[in-house]
């Protein structure tokens, strides 16, 4: 078997163009801020968009409203409420414009669909701010919220649930496509002010809200979900309830972002924020303090919806709207798994002036074809990492030449690497740890990480560190040929430049967790 390390013959997207540029102060970057009235709070991100899908918060402020609680019996916002989110929205345009963007978008979601005056507000906002604010359905909301949510989980079919203020948006999608949209009025805000209103609400109240919970799902008409479909969670809420979840447990990640919380979990969440009055509230580990008025509304509305689709844990999105519409200009539909991961790793390494991509990709290549060999001993989830492990390698080195294997661990563990899960995620940085030191701990990974994948990821740091030894000795823009071969019971390479190389060290190890010799044979 033979690796042609030439450049052209590898298959490779779009280099993050518009980065650099906006990094030079050069034209082509693109830059947007949305702003998102919901039912409790307003927000407003701006977020930088590159053809690498590379998707960054460059500024990012919120407010609480609570504009679903300021409406007259008849469903008229207040003029109090529509003066505040005035003076917000201009506020927030005002950052906006201070971080040069080249559009500024705002929406509205439930609570301003619901208002009988919202025509008025649409003018008064445009007068006072100059902001176009569109007042979006329930459907556009789940298709921007399935967008910007979905996109970088590594999940193909399954169900997104976004749970805000005043709503709640179901999208239903296949093959990483949207099939079916469908919006309940069950925000976290609406339901906690509808049954959980008074200080200390009884056990009928609580009651009457699972009961209405349970009739709006069983009505709605949504079909169920199929035994491989992931159910997604989004939201403030949702973040929320994570947040508090991770506060008594253990976990490798600080990020939300393809975290899973279990039925279970919520139920034991919902349990423990019953027995606690307001004061108290503000007081538990992992809650939002702006969100006591709606949390245990929310949670309840959570757990009812994972116990509807058969328990089936959640997978946290730490996106949603506000990036779906931002995305919405530049993609309309999602791209395969394997498209975001390779992207999101081509812009992850284009952030370090380290990393070159045509010695990322030879890299990449070599480990690939070296792995193919290994098939029978290496299995199919590590074998699938091992190429985007090789290409962010270099990542390291612009911390530190030495431990470059440890820093492009971390630098995995935080960047924002797109279609990947949290175990994914893991074993690409404890493979990258073991590379630097074949006595590393997996302690910090867990619970994605079991004592089992210990000798997996020994493997996976050996085909690495030999692909690594082997690519840099060919150069920057060397056309080079790499045989490879297994012959009786060793691994065989062969290449001109290779004939030099002493590959000992290098061997015993391979020699260990493979129970192969490693050759080079001229």
């Amino acid at each position: 078997m033979a690796v042609e390390t030439r450049s052209n013959i590898f298959r490779v997207f779009p280099a993050n163009v518009l980065n650099r540029r906006h990094i030079l102060g050069e034209p082509g970057s693109h830059q947007v801020a949305v702003i998102d009235v919901g039912s409790n709070s307003t927000r407003m991100e701006v977020l930088q968009l590159t053809t690498d899908y590379d998707l960054r918060v460059m500024s990012e402020v919120k407010a609480l409203l609570r504009l679903a609680s300021r409406k007259s019996k008849n469903g008229r916002m207040s003029r109090s409420a529509v003066s505040d989110l005035c003076r917000l929205i201009s506020d927030f345009a005002t950052v906006a414009r201070a971080s040069d963007v080249d559009d500024i978008r705002a929406v509205a979601t439930s609570a301003m669909r619901d208002a009988t005056n919202v025509d008025e507000i649409v003018r008064e906002v445009k007068d006072q701010t100059g902001i176009d604010l569109e007042v979006i359905t329930g459907e556009r909301e789940a298709e921007y919220g399935f967008l910007g949510a979905v996109f970088s989980l590594p999940a193909s079919n399954g169900l997104l649930f976004d749970i805000g203020g005043g709503s709640v948006e179901f999208s239903f999608f296949e093959g990483r496509s949207l099939k079916q949209v469908f919006t309940l009025d069950l925000g976290a805000l609406r339901m906690s002010n509808m049954f959980l209103g008074s200080n200390e609400p009884g056990h009928e109240a609580f009651l009457a809200l699972r009961r209405h919970v349970k009739r709006s799902l069983k009505a709605s008409g949504m079909p169920g979900m199929s035994e491989n479909g992931v159910l997604i969670g989004a939201g403030g809420t949702i973040r929320n309830l994570t947040k508090i979840d991770r506060a008594t447990k253990d976990h490798s990640f600080g990020r939300l972002h393809g975290s899973i919380v279990r039925y279970g979990s919520l139920k034991k969440i919902v349990n423990g924020l019953r027995g606690l009055d307001p004061a108290s509230l503000v007081h538990m580990p992992g809650l939002n303090p702006e969100r006591t008025d709606s949390i245990l509304g929310g949670a309840i509305v959570a757990s009812e919806i994972a116990k509807h689709f058969d328990k089936k844990p959640i997978v946290v999105s730490g996106r949603g709207i506000r990036e779906g519409m931002a995305m919405s200009g530049l993609i309309k539909e999602l791209p395969s798994i394997d498209e975001v991961r390779r992207r999101s790793v081509y812009a992850l390494g284009a952030r370090f002036d380290t990393w070159d991509k045509l010695r990322a990709d030879r890299r990449a290549a070599i480990a690939l074809k070296m792995s193919d060999l290994l098939s029978d001993r290496l299995d199919d989830e590590i074998k699938a990492l091992i190429p985007h492990i090789a290409r962010l390698i270099d990542t390291g080195r612009s911390v530190n030449y030495y431990d470059r294997y440890v820093h492009a661990s971390s630098i995995i563990e935080l960047g924002e690497l797109g279609g990947f899960s949290h175990r994914d995620i893991g074993l690409m940085a404890a493979t990258l740890r073991f590379g630097n030191s074949n006595s590393a701990s997996m302690s910090s990974y867990r619970p994605e990480l079991k004592k089992s994948d210990r000798p997996v990821v020994r493997r996976a740091a050996s085909v690495l560190r030999i692909s690594d030894e082997m690519e840099r000795r060919l150069g920057a823009e060397r056309y080079s040929r790499i045989e490879m071969n297994i012959v009786d019971d060793s691994l065989e390479v062969r290449a001109p430049e290779l004939n030099a190389w002493d590959p000992t060290r290098f061997a015993s190890r391979f020699k260990r967790v493979f129970r192969l010799g490693f050759k080079v044979v001229q």
